[in-house]
């Protein structure tokens, strides 16, 4: 699914209009079928019974289903984010690391630090937050290593801190691939699949009720719908992590600019 259109949408008002949507097709669907029911199924209650006991089966498979998909979007959303906070500690590492060289090559490295830095707050990161994977980085880096590579350490406590600088920025550079391989991973259509067809078995199963009192199985409709539309709504909050309404931000990139290379 390409959500990229709705993250547009204040949060509030998505919130309410994915309820509506769902509470809508509830309410409407019984709507529909309320006339042809007592028909197919003869009158209640005994078709209620049935009903209810498969409607609870239902439901607590498919509650457990959103749930199990939640709890994983939620645990790969804060693996992403101590991604994130790993890849500029690193960074901090390299940095601190550069600082103890010689001339020229302290200022030669941590100015091409500074200016990789600055690039992805003020642009890498607003590339991904458009699903832009921003692969330009990959030219600092090369300038970075190229120049890293050429020091030549003379002393047994430089050596120390190169091979420590060397190790720390192999580092880095595989935690920013993480973060780049995730920059447009979210649910597979597959997921997105099973979450709707759930949701569809369980209000078909709910219209299929004889109530009545009509005000109180519309109002039992709307509320079903209303639960299943939040659950959605949890769903696409945490589908894509560098995007929507609570995405990743680049502060421990801006923390670490601010506090040590400004």
């Amino acid at each position: 699914m390409n959500l990229s259109q709705l993250y547009g949408i204040p949060p509030f008002l998505f919130f309410v209009l994915v309820i509506a949507v769902f509470s809508g097709v509830s309410i409407g669907g019984f709507m529909i079928t309320r006339k042809f029911v007592g028909k197919w199924l003869g009158p209640p209650p005994a078709q209620n019974e049935v009903i209810s006991y498969y409607i609870a089966s239902t439901g607590v498979v498919y509650g457990i289903t959103l749930g199990l998909i939640a709890v994983g979007l939620w645990e790969h959303y804060m693996d992403i984010t101590k991604t994130v906070e790993d890849e500029a500690s690193t960074l901090s590492e390299v940095y601190r690391n550069v600082s103890s060289y010689r001339e020229p090559y302290k200022t030669k490295l941590t100015g091409e630090l500074k200016t990789y830095t600055q690039y992805v707050i003020d642009e890498a990161w607003p590339q991904m937050e458009k699903g832009i994977v921003p692969w330009e980085g990959i030219n600092l880096m090369t300038v970075f290593q190229a120049n890293l590579f050429e020091y030549e350490p003379q002393t047994e406590g430089q050596k120390i801190i190169h091979n420590n600088c060397v190790m720390s920025y192999n580092k880095y550079v595989h935690v920013r691939q993480q973060r780049l391989e995730l920059v447009n991973k979210g649910v597979p259509k597959m997921i997105w699949w099973i979450v709707f067809f759930g949701a569809m078995i369980n209000l078909t199963l709910s219209w299929l009720f004889v109530v009545k009192n009509k005000s109180l199985h519309i109002l039992m409709n709307g509320l079903l719908g209303a639960l299943i539309g939040a659950l959605v709504f949890m769903i696409i909050v945490l589908d894509m992590p560098f995007r929507g309404w609570f995405r990743i931000s680049s502060e421990p990139f801006e923390i670490l600019y601010d506090q040590l290379m400004n």
